[in-house]
């Protein structure tokens, strides 16, 4: 797309969403009091679907964050277009795009790898997605970029991080669910490690060690940590195919919130013989507390409560309409977009979700101790 048009859409907001974005910004300052002053706001978007996007998200989220005084939001991933039958030049090119879309406000945005992301297919059906841009590639042109802002700790490949709100005691952590070892091939050319199927999704045991050691390892005890993932544990146990390493997060999100020890391990064979894992944490004496685990990739809302450890999916932002969504996208009107702002009363223990776009404001309570 042209660089004038890209600016153009991620500087207007369009007549048709002014007043409506005033009721809305009305209502996340209304929820910021009510949470009061120790209270912390974060944005999330998902499953923006470049291609199928009305690309008026930059602007809008741009207005909130800056008329609400909102420090960052997550893009839970699945940036590009999952066309299935392209070259990775397509998706590059996509990024290179939204990261135009997106410049002023991408020191706040904490973006996650999402399925669609790297993979690519020159090959007819059924091989979609067949394909993965390599993991140097990929690092070049979807992380790289987050290195230039100070306020990101960054695990050893840089695919995942974390930013901390300090005044408001806030952590937000991003975890990489497609970590794959290397780019290893098969005879044919094709990966071992597909990032669209299940060799290719889930957590492997350096990232663990990362969250549980060092995204976990708040300044104190009142402190509070939001995490987020392209796919949601609650869309893990929905669909009955659990993404490994999400069982023993949520025994060490339990572990942080009760200030108590656990050792355990999740053990694969054969194709996701790379996800086993082992840990071992002591949070005696220190931990914090754990608001929401939230992500996409569902293109419906959803939540789910799991040991205590509570996980929100939001909706799509792209135009696709599953049918579990009850309010359909329709373009030239406020339900084009979908994208939710959260607040954390800290002194209630819950989450004012806001959101903007097609679909309702919700509100949750999440477990403290």
């Amino acid at each position: 797309m042209e660089a004038s048009k890209l600016y153009e859409l991620a500087t207007t907001i369009p007549e048709y969403w002014q007043e409506y974005l005033e009721e809305k910004i009305k209502k996340i300052h209304e929820n910021q009091i009510k949470a009061g002053p120790d209270s912390m706001s974060f944005g999330i978007v998902s499953d923006i679907h470049w291609r199928t996007n009305q690309m008026h998200t930059a602007a809008l989220m741009e207005k909130i964050l800056t008329d609400c005084s909102i420090p960052y939001f997550f893009n839970a991933g699945d940036l590009f277009s999952g066309q299935g039958i392209c070259k990775p030049e397509a998706n590059i090119a996509e990024f290179i795009d939204y990261r135009k879309l997106f410049a002023r406000i991408e020191g706040k945005c904490l973006i996650a790898e999402g399925n669609h992301d790297a993979v690519y297919s020159t090959f007819e059906a059924p091989d979609y997605y067949a394909q993965n841009i390599s993991l140097s590639e990929f690092y070049e042109y979807y992380f790289r970029h987050q290195s230039q802002y100070p306020d990101r700790v960054f695990g050893p490949t840089g695919t995942y991080y974390y930013a901390d709100d300090k005044l408001h005691k806030t952590r937000l952590v991003v975890l990489n669910t497609h970590d794959i070892p290397d780019d290893s091939v098969k005879e044919e050319g094709r990966p071992v490690y597909h990032k669209f199927r299940i060799t290719g999704t889930g957590i492997r045991q350096a990232q663990l060690n990362w969250f549980a050691n060092v995204a976990l390892d708040v300044p104190s005890t009142d402190w509070t940590v939001v995490l987020c993932t392209h796919e949601p544990m609650c869309y893990s146990l929905d669909n009955r195919n659990e993404v490994p390493g999400y069982g023993i997060i949520v025994k060490i999100l339990n572990a942080f919130k009760k200030h108590t020890k656990f050792e355990g391990e999740e053990l694969y064979e054969g194709q996701q013989a790379h996800f086993s894992t082992k840990i071992s944490v002591d949070y005696t004496g220190r931990g914090g507390n754990f608001a929401v685990w939230v992500g996409g990739h569902t293109h419906w809302d959803y939540d789910l409560v799991l040991d205590g450890v509570l996980s929100v999916a939001t909706l799509n932002d792209g135009m696709h309409n599953s049918d579990r969504n009850p309010t359909p996208h329709e373009a030239g009107t406020t339900n084009e977009q979908a994208f939710d702002i959260y607040t954390i009363d800290k002194t209630n223990h819950k989450l004012y979700v806001t959101r903007i776009g097609a679909g309702n404001d919700r509100e949750f309570e999440y477990e403290v101790f």
